[in-house]
């Protein structure tokens, strides 16, 4: 059994908003996390449908239990504070019902 940590994002975006969330998100604030976030061994982002709304998840799986607080840090850390001040005028502009959390594994096969 797998015993990674995660730290899961979920929200929803405005559609009309989408497609450029989406590539801002994608390519400039995951990108730019990748090469300073080592603690997050993968990262996933998935998209389902909950009564016709599309609803995104970002899954960053954590190295081990101790690495959490460090990893989730990462956000934050000196030269990212830009990202910050972006992704709050996305959360004026498009993006609703997020909520993040830390969740761990009880079962897998």
């Amino acid at each position: 059994m797998t015993t990674h940590p995660y730290f899961i994002v979920r929200f929803r975006v405005d559609p009309k908003d989408e497609e450029a969330f989406n590539q801002w998100y994608n390519h400039e604030y995951l990108d730019t996390l990748k090469p300073i976030a080592p603690l997050f061994t993968k990262c996933y982002r998935l998209v389902g449908d909950e009564e016709g709304d599309r609803v995104y998840m970002t899954i960053y799986e954590i190295k081990d239990e101790a690495s959490i607080e460090e990893a989730v840090a990462a956000f934050d850390r000196p030269g990212r504070e830009q990202y910050g001040r972006q992704w709050q005028v996305w959360e004026k502009k498009g993006i609703k019902d997020m909520d993040d959390h830390i969740f761990h594994t009880v079962y897998s096969w």
